[in-house]
């Protein structure tokens, strides 16, 4: 039989952040952020992503916001390394402002050989960043640093994904944003979910929880319903080889562009 392996797979365990950055690729600034994940939501998400993946390359435990801020992150740590043989790296982002308590950084040593953490600096709170990123680095955890601040800054700064108006945009239109989005041209696919419908991409995924883009459920997986296994992941397949999705219509399509005229300064703070 066929291994079923997923590149990415997110749980968004937060919506909650400590910044206000004008054009948060996760909309948190603008809206209210949900009830955190819990426990036992975490373990049923993993519970049903792995019973329809044989494998992950890369467990993301994320937030719409920043991780650091969930008040039970080793314990979300330490469940998700119960599946540890299923998947390749667990994966953290931070902004580096949320100080490392000592119970979170005695799971990060524990899991080190597994876990990857990319440090986004912000030049907000440039000594807080120094020190966690310090910290990290002492511990031997393995990550990445991606400067956004100055005129250096990682892939040139960010973009804007637009507002949320409908485009009618024309099939082939949507089929070319699909194709050269970054979502699907180097993550292929950033499979992320909150409640157990898993999308291809933020835009989709954040469009639809908050009623911004229409829900078609043509456009996720929902790892809830009663649908075989072999169903889900033929959906996976259908998802990732459809062309464009629903989002795609509300979106700029400017994910991962070469074109730095369409790249600004990043982490624009909102007074």
């Amino acid at each position: 039989m066929k291994i079923f392996t997923l590149r990415k797979f997110s749980l968004i365990i937060t919506t909650r952040c400590n910044l206000r950055c004008k054009l948060c690729c996760e909309y948190v600034t603008q809206h209210k952020p949900f009830s955190d994940m819990t426990l036992d939501e975490e373990r049923r998400v993993l519970a049903a992503a792995f019973d329809v993946c044989d494998h992950i390359e890369v467990l993301h435990l994320t937030g719409g916001g920043e991780p650091l801020l969930h008040v039970q992150l080793a314990e979300m740590i330490e469940i998700a390394m119960e599946y540890s043989s299923r998947f390749d790296k667990l994966m953290l982002f931070t902004n580096c402002t949320i100080p490392l308590n000592p119970e979170l950084s005695d799971m990060l040593k524990r899991h080190k050989e597994k876990l990857f953490i990319q440090l986004s600096q912000y030049g907000i709170k440039p000594e807080r960043e120094k020190e966690f990123t310090r910290a990290i680095e002492v511990a031997g955890i393995s990550h990445r640093i991606r400067k956004y601040y100055n005129e250096d800054q990682s892939f040139g700064g960010w973009v804007s994904f637009g507002g949320w108006d409908k485009q009618d945009k024309s099939t082939d239109e949507l089929e070319k944003r699909f194709a050269g989005c970054g979502v699907t041209q180097d993550l292929r696919g950033n499979w992320r979910t909150r409640d157990g419908k898993v999308h291809w991409c933020s835009r989709s995924q954040r469009g639809m929880e908050l009623g911004l883009v229409p829900d078609d459920a043509g456009d996720y997986v929902d790892l809830f319903d009663d649908t075989a296994i072999s169903v889900k992941r033929e959906k996976f397949e259908r998802i990732s080889k459809k062309g464009y999705i629903t989002a795609c219509d509300y979106c700029s399509g400017d994910q991962g562009t070469l074109n730095t005229m369409l790249r600004v300064l990043a982490a624009e703070q909102i007074a």
